[in-house]
């Protein structure tokens, strides 16, 4: 088991190694907060590219521009305008009047009859500053409102960018006493006369549920934060996304009379500077440029909806994990990452992996938020990205050390090799030395010429091409091979040379003092790389030829004696019978008949003996069968001596001929068969006999080298003339197709008439 584990270990030693550095490296990160400007712009673009909204209707802004404080020819205005306002206000019943302006001081006139309408407003909220400013000062309430508990802190959250991520419910102010700031104080003034009010769900009262909402306080590392300031009761802001804000009326429009019916009944009215000459603008997750940035007043009236769309409707508040649940999410993507690093095939494939799966998690944290779940994007994306490529890293250093480590041992391997195939070259160099005396000393004690051809002209030769053909060695070097032939055979040389092919024929050859032999030449191609030569070797036959003509001359003359011992004699005899029994007929019939008989006799032997000497001359293998049996005979011969595929067939039904016209047909295919085998070097060879009505058709066909049939001369080539010879003595026709390099066509026609 501990031998297993270890193998596992080692297997995924890589994740093992990866997972710890990269995630807890970007742990650090985190409780350092470097990393959290980065995960606040991740939550401003998902802000952005959520829905829009319907406008709140329960909520109006009545609004203070540059073009109002013109026409009340002073700021900050009059508290009889102020005055004059709320009591516009009032008279369509608002459930709550929400008073974003200073009022600290009084602004004459009509400074008592502001207080006259504080004293007579129950619904009215003022506002004051709870949280010091830079000069460690704040700004009081109206104190009228004060006394009668009806302001609330005009106090706003901005993160380190200048921006409200994060809204206030209430705070501390002097005394340890709980300010609402004016928003939430809007909002659940606005619900308490719906009847939802605040139900604590702890002892600590941190917790409370209102209407549909459940509100948790914020943590000074929540989501993207890392140790923020979290005094008082805060929450993520999650503003809805109007895409013209809320529904607004100028200050000067109530004044003058111009406030639509019912426009504020029964809903929140919130009054507020929008003038650009006055620094009350603020960025939220929305704002993209400073021109769009909305006023103070429109971020309470922001929060208010918030907090009404939340208990009224249940739409969701911005919730965050648990610090070690975000831990783990972290760990989990850098584990996802190093495993995709470790296993993946090639870079290009775990970057593939790595984007659809970094693609999966912004679509996955943007899914999250629309339901109310803040997601932390950053830490996660660089723990998957961070983790493939060290894990993919370690992973190729390792293949990249494996591979040195191989390559080194096959250095050393062909390093080894190569000492090996030296020594094996310098021992070939030296047998090629020994073996190239040795075929010098062969081709030189060789009794037939031996010659090296390239492009038709010789390159080298052994010493019997001297003594045969009488040129000196350096003579010899570079003439064409064609010279060493007569001018007959020229042509047929060449063509074979050309042809590139192995080939073995007879020619006359061509000494220095131009005299003649008969020679017979054997051709073989050999490569070396690019180079194609040729071997030709040429061998004096005139002793073989001297000893085939002896040998017709002995077997002519054994023939002429058997003639003359046996027909001579006999037609001698016939002859003198036939005198005497002219002789003795005259004069002694009776005795004339005894010499007939004799006559008759001798004639009747000499045409036996006739017979027995023709069949003597007639082919064995005709006497044990017929023309198409003795055709098969000879192929089955042929085809056990060679490699070369024969074929032999019948086309129609067999039938005797004459002896001599089926020995002439056969010696024929004999000498056609022959010479595709031993000249043509062919590879396939079909022999036909075709049986028709009228004549009888034997076909020799072969896939060789073929030879121009107007270049042979009958003289030399004897083969040719010879089965041109019997065909004339039967009456036959014999054709003769052939081309270089195309094979050869034989067939002898021999008409079935002339030879009943």
């Amino acid at each position: 088991m501990w031998t297993t584990l270890k193998q596992q270990l080692w297997r995924w030693r890589g994740v093992l190694v990866t997972v710890p550095s990269v995630a807890g490296g970007l742990l650090l990160l985190r409780l350092a907060g470097a990393l959290q400007f980065m995960e606040l712009v991740a939550l401003d673009q998902m802000f952005r590219l959520r829905p829009v909204e319907t406008v709140d209707p329960r909520i109006v802004l009545v609004t203070i521009d540059e073009s109002d404080i013109k026409q009340l020819g002073q700021w900050p205005m009059s508290d009889a305008s102020l005055a004059r306002t709320i009591n516009l206000l009032k008279q369509q019943q608002p459930r709550v009047i929400g008073l974003d302006l200073f009022r600290d001081l009084p602004v004459e006139p009509g400074h008592q009859d502001l207080v006259n309408v504080f004293a007579t407003t129950p619904n009215l909220i003022g506002i004051e500053k709870v949280i010091k400013t830079a000069n460690g000062e704040v700004i009081q309430a109206p104190p009228l409102l004060k006394q009668r508990d009806q302001v609330s802190a005009s106090d706003l959250l901005l993160d380190t960018d200048g921006r409200v991520r994060r809204s206030l419910l209430y705070l501390r102010g002097q005394g340890n006493r709980s300010v609402f700031t004016l928003g939430a104080r809007l909002a659940f003034l606005y619900l308490d006369q719906q009847g939802i009010r605040r139900q604590a769900l702890n002892p600590e009262q941190t917790q409370f549920r209102l209407g549909k909402a459940v509100f948790t306080p914020l943590q000074p590392n929540a989501g993207g934060y890392m140790g923020v300031d979290t005094g008082g009761y805060q929450i993520l802001s999650n503003f809805p996304k109007f895409p013209k804000g809320f529904r607004t009326i100028a200050l000067t429009d109530v004044l003058h009379g111009r406030l639509p019916r019912d426009l504020v009944r029964d809903r929140i009215v919130v009054i507020g500077l929008t003038a650009e000459s006055v620094d009350d603008k603020f960025f939220t997750s929305y704002t993209t440029d400073s021109i769009n940035a909305p006023a103070g007043v429109e971020i309470h009236a922001l929060l208010s909806s918030q907090l009404l769309s939340a208990a009224l409707e249940g739409r969701p508040l911005l919730h965050v994990w648990a610090e070690p649940v975000e831990w783990l999410w972290i760990i989990v993507w850098s584990t996802i990452g190093a495993i995709i690093g470790w296993t993946a095939p090639s870079p290009r494939q775990s970057i593939l992996k790595v984007v659809l799966l970094s693609l999966a998690l912004l679509g996955g944290a943007y899914g999250f938020f629309l339901i109310g779940w803040w997601i932390i994007l950053i830490l996660p994306l660089l723990g998957l990205t961070g983790s493939a490529i060290m894990s993919n890293g370690y992973l190729l250093w390792e293949n990249l050390k494996e591979y040195a480590r191989i390559l080194e041992q096959k250095v050393e391997e062909r390093t080894l090799t190569l000492q090996q195939e030296i020594v094996e070259r310098k021992q070939a160099e030296l047998a090629l030395v020994e073996s190239e005396a040795r075929f010098r000393q062969l081709a030189g004690a060789a009794v037939e010429a031996i010659v090296l051809i390239e492009q038709g002209n010789i390159i080298d030769g052994n010493e019997a091409l001297t003594h045969l053909f009488g040129y000196p060695f350096s003579e010899a070097i570079g003439m064409p091979v064609s010279q060493l032939v007569i001018p007959n055979d020229q042509a047929l040389m060449v063509q074979y040379l050309q042809a590139h092919h192995e080939a073995f024929y007879e020619v006359g050859c061509l000494r220095q003092d131009e005299t003649t032999f008969p020679a017979e030449i054997r051709t073989k191609v050999m490569t070396y790389g690019e180079r194609v030569v040729q071997i030709v070797s040429i061998y004096d036959i005139s002793d073989r030829k001297r000893a085939e003509e002896a040998s017709r001359l002995d077997e002519r003359n054994r023939m002429a004696r058997e003639i003359h011992d046996v027909l001579a004699q006999a037609f001698t005899g016939i002859l003198l019978h036939v005198g005497t029994a002219m002789e003795i007929m005259v004069k002694k019939p009776d005795k004339a008949e005894a010499h007939l008989e004799t006559i008759d006799e001798l004639a009747r032997t000499g045409l036996a003996e006739a017979r027995r000497s023709v069949a003597a001359l007639r082919p064995k293998l005709l006497e044990e069968g017929n023309l198409f049996n003795a055709l098969q005979h000879l192929t089955a011969q042929m085809r056990s001596s060679t490699k070369t595929r024969l074929t032999c067939k019948i086309i129609g039904t067999a039938y005797g001929l004459p002896p001599d016209v089926e020995n002439h047909l056969f010696r024929i295919g004999q000498e056609a068969l022959t010479n595709a085998i031993k000249y043509a070097h062919a590879n396939e060879i079909h022999i036909e006999l075709v049986c028709e009505e009228t004549q009888c058709l034997l076909r020799v066909k072969d896939d060789g080298q073929g030879f121009e049939v107007s270049q042979i001369s009958l003289e030399h080539g004897f083969g040719l003339l010879g089965m041109s010879e019997r065909a004339e003595q039967m009456n036959g026709e014999l054709i003769i197709q052939s081309q270089p390099g195309q094979g050869t066509e034989v067939v002898v026609i021999v008409n079935r008439e002339q030879h009943p």
